[in-house]
């Protein structure tokens, strides 16, 4: 594991109960709780991004699959099972 850093943060007294109750959770400590949850939200945000990024390019070339033919040769075919 890479070095780590210290942080001091704020919490609402609901996430403060919560990482008090890490032990109840599976946790080795509060910093490991805070630690997954950045982790798994990190993944998330990228994945978003991500999806963002295709669905822009895809609007981007829309208008290319609409006028070029030699892009669409296979289009009868959507929808098929290839069996």
């Amino acid at each position: 594991m890479a070095p780590l850093t210290q942080k001091k943060i704020s919490i609402s007294p609901e996430q403060n109960e919560f990482l008090e109750n890490y032990k109840q959770w599976g946790f080795t400590d509060q910093s490991s709780i805070v630690r997954e949850a950045l982790t798994r939200f990190i993944a998330e945000v990228k994945t978003m991004q991500r999806k963002t990024q295709m669905s822009e390019k895809a609007k981007e070339l829309l208008s290319d699959y609409g006028k070029d033919e030699e892009l669409t040769p296979f289009t009868d075919l959507d929808g098929e099972d290839f069996r």
